[in-house]
């Protein structure tokens, strides 16, 4: 199945590739419609779209674009950890031996990303070559870069000399011990002239990602995303997704996020606000006066999940303006002691007060995020799973 290109609209003007353009499949281990939703694989492939050394091709388990004869790589965006069934199967699809030490030198490199892999490569590099560690808005550039460095090399010498990128890990060239058949790692050890750790690339920026391509296909329909923050500042024991994205960083509102959203709103009327505490940023009164004028009738506003605590009417108001019925909070537990256990810094109290809140702003409903049990003491680096 071809992927529904007539009804995208492309935000970016992509580039024309050189006659010897690097042939790369970059996919998303899921449909169309979830993975064009997905902001960080919209950045990422639009990065890869504007080079000229790049003729990259999107790749999806229900559609792709037309897809070279010879790819020199292939790389998955790895957002959800039960897509990983999809990634097997893509590599099937693709005629590219599921484990990496069954590759020839001429099959292509496979190379992943994003946070499942960030938070944990280690069940996963069976499969890939290459992992990308961290944030890609300059790691992309740096890899890239290196592998034109040696583009012409045999297999081995290419993956040597790609771990030398900070942010790059090549599993190959570390050798895992395990405690038992089942348990944790009990150490990595890197071959000789390979460097010791790999460290996740933090983008040091304060122009956050923006969407590059709005469609009725997605399934949050035309909607124009933007990235308000990134990280947190409240460090939840249990919260991945803060931990591996640290530091808590705002977009400049005046020079970025409003720019952005009227570059959005010049084809939708549909906008969505994402970062792990939106309303956590300092200038987020700002972005609310912008989004509440008059000239924004008919637009409507969708929100990631707001801290509970943040609720204020003020913003329940402009989200009843902006045709949003309910929203989303995170309480995780009823119950205030393992609240503190977890440092989720709510009370009850505060709990109550937003709900009034919602309610006097116009909201019709709200939904509690909520979390069963006491997540238990990590064991340690999982095996990878069995791909039989």
């Amino acid at each position: 199945m071809t992927l529904p290109l007539a009804d995208e609209k492309c935000l970016f003007a992509a580039g024309v590739p050189q006659s010897d353009a690097i042939p790369l499949i970059y996919a998303f281990p899921n449909t169309y419609s979830v993975g064009i939703t997905s902001l960080g694989y919209q950045s990422i492939w639009a990065q890869l779209a504007q080079r000229p050394d790049v003729d990259v091709r999107r790749w999806f388990i229900d559609g792709h674009e037309p897809l070279p004869r010879h790819p020199e790589w292939v790389g998955f965006s790895f957002s959800w950890e039960l897509d990983y069934a999809y990634i097997l199967q893509a590599l099937t699809r693709l005629a590219i031996p599921r484990h990496r030490g069954d590759r020839p030198d001429a099959c292509p490199l496979v190379f992943g990303g994003g946070p499942v892999l960030t938070a944990n490569p280690e069940p996963y590099a069976a499969w890939l070559d290459v992992v990308l560690l961290g944030d890609g808005e300059e790691l992309l550039g740096q890899f890239l870069q290196a592998y034109q460095e040696v583009r012409q090399a045999p297999r081995a010498a290419k993956l040597r000399h790609l771990a030398q990128v900070p942010g790059v890990y090549v599993p190959d060239l570390y050798t895992v011990t395990y405690e038992s058949a089942t348990g944790p790692v009990q150490r990595i050890e890197p071959h000789p002239g390979i460097p010791p750790t790999v460290t996740k690339q933090t983008y040091r920026g304060n122009a956050l990602t923006t969407s590059t391509v709005v469609t009725p296909h997605a399934a949050w329909e035309n909607i124009f995303m933007v990235e308000v923050v990134r990280s947190c500042p409240e460090m939840c024991r249990f919260c991945l997704a803060s931990y591996l994205t640290l530091p808590f960083r705002t977009a400049d509102v005046a020079q970025g996020l409003i720019p952005a959203l009227e570059r959005g709103l010049q084809h939708t009327d549909r906008l969505g606000l994402l970062g792990a505490s939106i309303s956590q940023h300092p200038e987020f009164s700002e972005l609310l006066a912008f989004l509440s004028q008059d000239r924004w009738e008919g637009v409507r506003l969708s929100l990631a999940s707001v801290r509970t605590n943040t609720l204020t009417r003020e913003l329940c108001e402009v989200l009843t303006k902006r045709d949003s019925r309910s929203v989303t909070v995170a309480i995780e537990s009823g119950s205030e002691r393992l609240r503190e256990i977890i440092n989720k810094k709510l009370t009850n109290e505060e709990i109550h007060t937003a709900v009034t809140n919602a309610q006097a702003g116009g909201l019709k409903s709200m939904k509690f995020y909520g979390m069963v049990g006491y997540p238990a003491k990590p064991q340690g680096i999982c095996r990878p799973p069995s791909t039989s």
